[in-house]
Formats: C-alpha cells, structure tokens, sequence
C-alpha cells in the first residue's frame, strides 16, 4: 500500500440502560494506514441552507487491531465525520462509509 494517513476513531460515551448518557467522557483512538476518498455534496433546500458531505475510507491488507461501530464519529484531515452503517470488511480490506452534515 503507498502511504495512508492517520485517521481518529470518536467512540461517544456509553450509555445506561434508559438510554440516558452515563457521564464517561467519549474515548478516542487513533488508527493508520487508511486512505480518504472525499465524496459528492449536495446542498439541501430545506429552509436550513444545509449541505450533506460524503466521503470513504478504505485500507487494504487484513483489519487492523481496532474496531469501528456505526455508532462511532470519524475525524480525518480535522473533520469529523459519521459513521454510515457497518463497515465492510472483505478479503482485501475495509471499506467505510461516512457523511458529514452541516447547517
């Protein structure tokens, strides 16, 4: 693989069994080797001025040691993105989906 970048996995603060935030900070890590492929945006007209941004990750080779959860945030080049759905892991790598929502 030629180069990859360094991307910071946001896992948000567990929550109790109400659904109610436990009070633990969000925990961060950080993971290397990933290469970004910014997406399409669009601009919604929704009264709001809001623009939906779409991008992926991808590293090739076997997974690494961490895991990334739908729920997770994913912050690359300084923004953070979410998580779209589960990532895929297949023969040559993992594939991530993420949207940034902005307005």
């Amino acid at each position: 693989m030629v180069g990859g970048e360094d991307i910071v996995i946001v896992r948000p603060a567990p929550r109790d069994k109400f659904g109610d935030p436990t009070g633990a900070p969000n925990t961060e890590s950080t993971s290397s080797g990933w290469l970004f492929a910014p997406g399409a945006s669009s601009e919604l007209h929704d009264g709001q001025n809001s623009v939906d941004t779409d991008a992926e990750l991808y590293r090739l080779g076997a997974p690494g040691q961490e895991s990334i959860l739908p729920t997770d945030r994913i912050r690359v080049r300084g923004v953070t993105y979410e998580v779209v759905g589960e990532p895929a892991v297949w023969r040559l790598g993992t594939v991530v989906r993420l949207r940034k929502f902005a307005g």
